[in-house]
């Protein structure tokens, strides 16, 4: 761009200089149009010489006279040796050379012919021309100059134009016409443009001559003050003055403002007060407007006499913006403007409790309330208000400790205040220092049934939270069987043996924590003599039967025991102990009666246990009843007889939720059913009990409508004919049927598909009789799982076979694991029972509990894995069941459960800690529970408690699916108590939790979970969360368990899959071995 362009203010009109100097330069345009139109190889000399001495007269300045005072602003811009050309102006010019004789070796260019050249210079008025010749290194300027016009912008070598290098060797001069008109046509005048305060200005309100460039002012006014700028374009480019030009014209008439009101904030119901003030020549007159409606006198508005507004007792109504406009005798008015406001604070959040370390640089954040106007803040302690600087200062609105010591625990109050008021925040602040030991837990000497304590006291401000741990779980408060006292004592109430574990005391304040541990409890528990467990006290013998009454007892020793007579009579003959078994060869009416069962040791004396033994002949059905199809409005009639010793009675079961008015037990047992209607067709049980085994049996009545009689005999014997042939072969079929489930019967006893889900009453009530109602009913069902053990073994299914029975005296106890909701679960080693091996190492499942669900849940869990043989779920080697309590005898691995192994994997301890796990092998070990399960799920079997611990493993990191459940004590922190039973409820999706819906896809939520596990090495699911909020989060269907660090996103988008809403949206089993199968073994994906 080119220099800047000046705007001046000059009040002059340019004239031309005298006619000779018009003529000299007439003569000098002849001479070029004369060269410009020579079509020859040559120049004359005598026409370079005539131009060369044209050229060399001296330019004299040109005149201005005054014509008439009028403002003129004129843009203009030194033309620093290159000059505007205007011969038509009139004005004398100037012509220089340098380097005469010699001119450049022009480009050879098509151009247009010399007329058309010389009439678009001519039309263009000649503004402008700009010449850069470079010649032997040498600039030749021609500079013709018209004093007192602008120059156009330029720049030292135009954009375009001739700028053409010549060989310096050939010194001709050169003959193209057609190159001079190059020259010409370049040659453009520059637009003017002006502006006023930044707006443009046109030709429509204000006078502009494009070709003087100027602007031009008329009866100037104070409304033409302010600061004028011009700019100037053409093909080459732009520019716009620099500086600019201010103009300022005073006129006493036009209002000018002394006082300007200010913005106002006060108090509601103050007075507030806006000065303004204008003067002029006459005095202007002065209006006060309220927002846009003008203001007069009245009630607590007051317009005084020197301008000023007051208003006494401002409302809300009165906020808002004031304007004050002076108007003068001429000129527009000025308007002035201040807002009111009423001065208001806002309350400040409650008081809020922060906790820091001690040694720690720490700010605490003081949000300021809104106000009007802003309120200033400020920190206090104590009254005193904090200092800017030192260890704990203000800096800004936060209060700063650098650093924290213990001493500045206290009240620290934020203040805010305005005109409205003031507004505090207190923030109590407690510097948490380290927790140092008091009294260490020590390892102590607990004995067996009576409460032990745990002692664990630390010192520390603000005095620590201890929590108590037993085997890496946090002992609950809410556990009935643990005590935390305030010092951080732990009670256990009733010291069993399962409570020998590792057990670690906590010390928690602020973040910082101090542990300790006490030592296995197994080597100092003093086990106190009992019996394992205790012999039920009353038991059925049935007669004519070969029956073993089981008694066996642990203490500091192993106990001698002996079974007597509790009358001091001797033992009949028939009848043998051993090893605390008491067998009847056969058993016979004198065998009733009490017995002892006493254990001894040298150590602990003896302990005694009386059971009355009961010679019954167990429960046969007489008259079964049978299916029955009987007409709506006839008498329905279901016979049932039963023997046995004690007398067995009768009870009906019916789905029917008829009026019992119509149902009517006969003294024989039968079921009379008066009037039946079609809403009577159901499954009727009828159930026969007595004190020592109860047996039922279920028929089907069916209740059809009035047939109508049929207009032709035909018909009807058809109808009949067709009828008798179709029921001969229901009958032959049902026979076949039913022959078979006999044969099965005996040699499959009560089981899951047997006779058990028909116990069941549908919605239906009870026939009462003799005082016994359906619950009754039930109960006296449950009786027949709690028989002795020869009945028990010849009723249950066939997962008590000869194939799977195991010798109770082959297990040797090694340690007990845990107890679950069964009972007990031990380790121990049984002999013979693997083929190929004098010993095996085993899992013992105990049956120890009374309770009816419980019992059935142990025969559907031993049935389900008597029936499942796979690779990765564990085999059912055994069952033991010749006397109480029973025992599942499963298959055991070396590496133990998988929970504690991915734990150990982690562990920091240099003894316990293996190798790491690597992406692959975490993969291999989730494929191997997903492969178990598959086969779970597609034998119609569901797991119900799938996780980490209970899977096995071992060295070579093979898995089986198992079914541990030690829901009592060493993963107790992992169950929750809810709907009077165990749960384990982090793994479970919400149907099971609120609907009890237990299916193959709850496993696939649970295993979702087994996966996360295994990626987070055993961490518990929602660790953050106690019970009760994972069980609002399940009911919300907002929980959602973090990816694994490390874990590939498809593993992260499989465990998502897995925990969908919905039952039918999450993947089957296959489905999950499919994607587990196709990731690479080290997916980063």
């Amino acid at each position: 761009m080119g220099r800047p362009v000046k705007a001046e203010l000059i009040t002059v009109e340019s004239v031309c200089g005298d006619p000779s100097e018009n003529l000299q330069l007439l003569v000098l345009f002849i001479l070029t149009f004369l060269l410009l139109t020579s079509r020859g190889c040559c120049i004359s000399p005598f026409l370079l010489l005539l131009l060369a001495v044209s050229g060399e007269e001296e330019e004299e300045e040109g005149d201005h006279i005054i014509h008439r005072r009028s403002t003129v602003r004129r843009c203009s811009k030194p033309t620093d040796g290159i000059g505007a050309l205007h011969p038509r102006s009139g004005c004398r010019k100037r012509a220089r050379y340098r380097n005469p004789t010699e001119l450049m070796q022009p480009k050879q260019t098509n151009k247009p012919p010399l007329s058309a050249c010389m009439s678009t210079w001519y039309m263009q008025s000649f503004l402008s021309a700009y010449w850069n010749i470079n010649y032997n290194q040498a600039e030749v300027f021609v500079q013709l100059r018209c004093t007192g016009d602008a120059a156009l912008p330029h720049r030292r070598t135009p954009p375009v134009g001739p700028s053409v290098r010549t060989d310096p060797s050939k010194r001709r001069l050169p003959c193209s016409a057609s190159c001079l008109c190059s020259f010409l046509l370049i040659c453009l005048r520059p637009t003017c443009h002006w502006y006023k305060d930044g707006v443009k200005l046109t030709e429509k309100t204000h006078q502009i001559n494009n070709k003087e460039r100027t602007l031009t002012i008329k009866s100037a006014s104070p409304d033409d003050s302010g600061l004028y700028s011009c700019c100037a374009k053409n093909a080459a480019g732009s520019v716009c003055s620099n500086p600019n030009f201010t103009l300022n014209i005073i006129d006493e008439s036009f209002p000018r403002p002394v006082v300007t009101p200010e913005d106002q904030v006060v108090m509601k119901n103050e007075e507030a007060v806006f000065h303004c003030q204008f003067t002029a020549k006459p005095p202007p007159t002065l209006e006060w407007f309220h927002e846009n409606d003008p203001l007069s006198n009245k009630s607590r508005i007051f317009l005084l006499s020197n301008g000023s507004l007051l208003i006494t007792q401002v409302k809300p109504r009165n906020t808002g913006t004031y304007r004050c406009v002076g108007r003068g005798l001429r000129g527009s008015h000025v308007a002035l403007e201040a807002s009111l406001l009423i001065a208001e604070i806002e309350d400040m959040e409650p008081e809020k409790s922060l906790v820091f370390q001690a040694n720690t640089q720490q700010r605490v954040a003081c949000r300021p309330p809104r106000g009007k106007p802003s309120p200033d803040v400020w920190w206090e302690r104590g009254g005193q208000r904090v200092p800017a600087e030192g260890r704990v200062y203000q800096e800004g609105l936060d209060l700063v400790f650098n650093p924290t010591v213990e001493g500045d625990s206290g009240v620290y109050t934020c203040v805010a205040e305005n005109k409205a008021g003031r507004r505090t925040q207190e923030a109590t602040l407690t510097v948490a220092t380290r927790p140092e030991w008091v009294t260490r837990p020590q390892d102590s000497n607990l004995e067996e049934g009576k409460p032990g304590y745990l002692h664990c006291l630390a010192r520390a401000n603000p005095p620590p939270e201890v929590t108590w741990m037993r085997n890496n779980a946090v002992v609950k408060p809410e556990d009935p069987r643990f005590e935390v006292f305030p010092n951080g004592t732990l009670r256990i109430n009733n010291v069993e043996v399962y409570d020998a574990h590792m057990y670690s005391c906590e010390a928690r304040t602020a973040g910082v924590s101090l542990s300790a541990h006490a030592r296995r409890l197994t080597d100092d528990l003093t086990q106190k003599l009992k019996f394992t467990p205790t012999p039920q006290p009353s038991q059925c013998l049935e007669l004519d039967k070969e029956i073993t009454i089981q008694c066996s007892a642990t203490g500091m020793e192993p106990p001698t025991i002996r079974w007597t007579k509790a009358d001091g009579g001797e033992l009949l003959p028939h009848v043998e102990q051993k090893d605390g078994q008491l067998h009847f060869n056969k058993v016979t009416r004198s065998d009733a009666g009490n017995y002892t069962c006493i254990a001894s040791n040298s150590l602990q004396g003896e302990i005694r246990s009386l059971v009355t033994l009961i010679v019954a002949v167990y429960i046969r059905f007489k008259l079964e009843p049978e299916n029955t199809t009987v007409y709506q409005g006839h008498t329905a009639v279901l016979h049932c007889q039963a023997t046995g010793d004690p007398e067995p009675r009768i009870h009906w079961i019916c789905t029917s939720s008829s009026p019992s008015s119509r149902f009517q037990k006969m003294p024989n047992g039968s079921l009379v059913i008066f009037d039946v209607t079609t809403d009577d067709t159901g499954r009727y049980t009828c159930v026969a009990g007595n004190s020592c085994s109860i047996k039922f049996h279920v028929a089907q009545l069916y209740v059809v409508g009035k047939s109508d009689r049929a207009p032709y005999k035909m018909i009807q014997t058809i109808g009949l004919s067709v009828g008798a042939a179709v029921a001969y072969i229901i009958v032959v079929l049902g026979l076949m049927f039913y022959c078979k489930k006999r044969r099965n019967a005996k040699r499959l006893q009560k089981g899951p598909e047997g006779e058990e889900p028909e116990m069941e009453c549908l919605n239906g009530g009870a026939v009462q009789q003799n005082g016994h109602t359906t619950a009754e009913i039930q109960e006296e069902v449950a009786l027949a799982n709690m028989g002795t053990s020869a009945t028990t073994e010849k009723r249950h299914s066939h997962v008590s076979s000869d194939k799977l029975h195991f010798p109770r005296a082959n297990l040797q106890t090694i340690t007990t694991l845990g107890k679950g909701e069964f009972g007990e679960v031990l380790l121990a080693k049984a002999k013979g029972i693997e083929e190929g091996e004098e010993e095996t190492v085993v899992l013992v499942k105990s049956l120890q509990t009374r309770d009816e669900q419980l019992q059935q849940d142990f025969r559907r869990e031993a049935e389900m894995f008597s029936k499942l043989s796979h690779a990765n779920v564990v085999r059912l080697l055994g069952l033991c069941r010749e006397a109480e309590p029973h025992y599942m005898v499963l298959e055991y691995y070396d590496r133990g459960d998988l929970k504690q192994f991915l734990r150990i994997s982690k562990s920091k301890d240099d003894k316990v800690k293996s190798q790491p796990l690597s992406t692959k092998t975490k993969m291999s070990l989730c494929a191997q529970v997903a492969r178990g399960m598959e086969h779970l799920s597609n034998h119609r079997f569901v797991h119900k408690d799938l996780a980490a611990r209970n899977c096995l493993i071992n060295s070579q990191r093979r898995v089986k699916v198992s079914s541990l459940s030690l829901s009592k004590d060493v993963y107790n922190s992992e169950y929750y108590h809810y709907r009077q039973s165990w749960i384990p409820l982090r793994w479970l999706p919400s149907e099971s939790v609120f609907e009890d819906d237990q299916s193959t896809k709850s496993d696939v939520w649970a295993f979702g979970v087994l996966m996360w596990e295994v990626f987070s090495h055993g961490e518990m699911p929602y660790s953050k969360l106690d019970d009760e909020e994972v069980l609002e989060g399940l009911k919300a269907g907002k929980l959602k368990l973090p990816p694994p660090e490390g874990c590939p996103s498809k593993i992260c988008k499989l465990m998502a899959r897995c925990w969908a809403l919905g039952p039918k949206e999450r993947p089957s089993f296959t489905d999950i071995v499919h994607v587990l199968g196709e990731l690479p073994s080290d997916s980063k994906v």
